[in-house]
């Protein structure tokens, strides 16, 4: 009967022991859990949208963001001003603010002072509807295209003329919130703490097509020069060259319209010869065209793209321009959960043990001994 008492509590120290040991494997295991998670990048799972933050506080910064198959770029100048040049399109733009706001707060500044939108395409100012509507933007750089409702009170018939509900309501929110408007024109010059910004173009204020009427900007910083194209063609190239030649030549080039064979010609290219060549695309598009991504390889250009990189934000350092992309997740979190609870499932067993229960004999034996005493 002794033996039996004996073995028994042998059982429940066995049990005792055995949770022991699980328990800390359980403990071992989300505790490696929680390090992978947040050491491999984890919690970039549940951000609405991911800023590259590796210049934050850099004097000079241009981050061209991931809007897809389309344009948004936000400068900051060492003034502490800023600059956003385009939005993406309309459902691109509540990742344009987010980006934006984002950048703002880290950079301890609250609005924005300058909003470009460099022609009326959809995919270039759509989500300025978003950003108008939730950041302070003090100056506007708008196309002289018209909406149907400024049209009707001009007598000039050599005007364009909006044909686009999207531009009409980004130029309606713009007199709405006050801004202050001044119409791309070449030869717009600002000086922004050291940081030359010049309109190379447009020349005119009518053209045939919206793409014609781009905003190229030219921002000149230290020895280097940046080049923004929005979707300049080929035809506005030519003029380019015409009227800057040699004065072309850049760093870093904002290839036009997400590199389509309309513009990127080869003879602007060998002129510009940029070092960097960076352009805005969606991933599974025709774009960029091979023909345009060839001729800058003949040049040596770095490609990036925003389809590959995600976000990516380029700066000065050292006298040369260096660019940082958007941190990633380097672990995938589904994969983790699922090894995490397999572990827990081997560790205890996916049926629960039972606890051994005490023979009747011995309990009634127990009674007996103890009525004799």
């Amino acid at each position: 009967m002794k033996n039996e008492v004996k073995k028994l509590k042998k059982k429940e120290i066995k049990i005792k022991s055995d949770v022991l040991v699980r328990s800390s494997l359980s403990v071992l295991f989300t505790s490696i859990f929680i390090v992978l998670f947040f050491v491999c990048g984890g919690l970039l799972y549940f951000y609405n949208v991911v800023i590259v933050d590796k210049f934050q506080g850099y004097d000079f910064q241009v981050h061209f963001i991931d809007v897809g198959q389309g344009d948004s770029i936000l400068i900051k100048f060492p003034n502490e001003q800023t600059m956003l040049i385009d939005a993406g399109e309309e459902d691109e733009g509540e990742t344009v603010t987010a980006y934006v706001n984002n950048f703002l707060k880290n950079e301890g500044l609250s609005y924005l002072d300058y909003l470009v939108l460099t022609h009326p395409d959809a995919d270039h100012i759509g989500g300025a509807i978003e950003v108008l509507e939730s950041i302070q933007v003090a100056t506007v750089f708008r196309p002289k295209v018209y909406t149907p409702e400024e049209a009707a009170d001009m007598s000039s018939e050599n005007i364009m003329i909006s044909t686009t509900q999207t531009y009409d309501r980004v130029i309606s929110l713009v007199t709405e919130k006050g801004c202050n408007i001044i119409y791309n024109k070449q030869g717009i010059e600002l000086n922004l703490g050291g940081c030359q910004v010049e309109f190379l173009s447009p020349a005119s204020d009518y053209y045939s097509s919206t793409n014609s009427i781009s905003a190229v900007i030219m921002m000149t910083y230290q020895t280097k020069k940046f080049l923004f194209t929005g979707d300049a063609d080929a035809t506005i190239e030519n003029t380019l060259i015409t009227q800057y030649g040699d004065y072309l030549k850049a760093d870093v080039l904002k290839v036009a319209h997400h590199g389509s064979s309309s513009s990127s010609t080869e003879e602007f290219l060998q002129l510009v010869r940029p070092e960097y060549a960076v352009l805005c695309v969606a991933q599974n598009r025709d774009l960029p065209s091979v023909e345009v991504l060839n001729r800058l390889h003949d040049i040596n250009s770095q490609i990036l793209t925003t389809s590959s990189n995600g976000s990516i934000a380029v700066t000065i350092e050292n006298d040369s321009v260096v660019y940082a992309t958007a941190p990633v997740p380097t672990i995938d979190i589904a994969l983790l959960i699922s090894i995490y609870v397999l572990l827990l499932i081997f560790t205890w067993g996916i049926r629960k043990k039972e606890k051994p229960k005490r023979p009747k004999n011995v309990i009634r034996d127990n009674k007996e001994n103890n009525s004799d005493i």
